[in-house]
């Protein structure tokens, strides 16, 4: 008779990689700008602070999950039953760069979602947009090479799981603490409400162990076609970082 949670087991099941504790970092924010601000601003400034928002953002917190329950007790017990589901906002938060690109932007974004000197608001479609929440981890089983040139190649990082949240926009911009005290680095907290979300794995299949024998190379161009996709094709991607 097997004994339980035998160390060897746990050792095995790590090794795979697949099972493997994810770590906490690594993630990627995709975000979208809403179609108010693509007809206020420039398209080069939009890319560019779109791209900042990825590389500045420190820390993110996911959405929870929860149902809505009713009660009825007519006599006895109690029982509870499922009335629909309901989900938390999210939280990014940004490092301040010195020219305050992050706040000006969400800041514009909150003026032209419900402007404060005319006491207006815009249309729904207007100001909410999609964002995603990428996790990467290391160690694909499969090595990446850069060209055809490239003899060796590496394994690269991945997109194991992706939170995308539908109809998004921000509706809280967090204070900012300024003192005489010891110098450190300025955040910002940003919350999100959003309509739902959806969570999907990406390529489970090529975070199985394997040994480098038996490990394929690749070019970039090669991924798209020749390695195995997954249930959400739009964020299937690998990085050499």
């Amino acid at each position: 008779m097997g004994s339980p949670n035998r160390f060897n087991t746990f050792r095995d099941l790590v090794a795979t990689n697949a099972l493997a504790p994810v770590t906490s970092n690594l993630f990627q924010i995709i975000m979208n700008p809403p179609p108010i601000l693509w007809a206020t601003e420039k398209e080069n400034n939009l890319r560019n602070t779109f791209s900042n928002i990825n590389y500045f953002a420190s820390t993110v917190t996911t959405p929870s999950r929860a149902l809505t329950t009713g009660e009825v007790n007519n006599f006895g017990m109690m029982r509870r039953f499922v009335t629909g589901q309901t989900n938390s906002e999210i939280t990014i938060s940004f490092l301040v760069t010195k020219d305050m690109q992050h706040r000006a932007f969400f800041e514009h974004w909150l003026n032209m979602a419900a402007s404060d000197s005319d006491n207006t608001v815009a249309f729904y479609d207007d100001y909410v947009s999609d964002i995603q929440i990428v996790k990467w981890e290391h160690g694909a089983n499969f090595k990446l090479k850069r060209d055809r040139k490239d003899k060796h190649g590496l394994n690269p990082m991945q997109a194991t799981g992706v939170w995308k949240m539908f109809g998004a926009f921000p509706v809280n911009i967090s204070t900012m603490n300024f003192d005489n005290e010891q110098t450190g680095l300025l955040q910002m907290d940003i919350q999100f409400y959003f309509e739902r979300y959806r969570f999907d794995q990406v390529s489970p299949a090529t975070l199985k162990a394997k040994r480098l024998s038996r490990q394929n190379s690749f070019t970039f161009d090669e991924v798209r076609t020749r390695v195995k996709g997954s249930g959400n094709p739009d964020v299937q991607r690998y990085s050499l970082g």
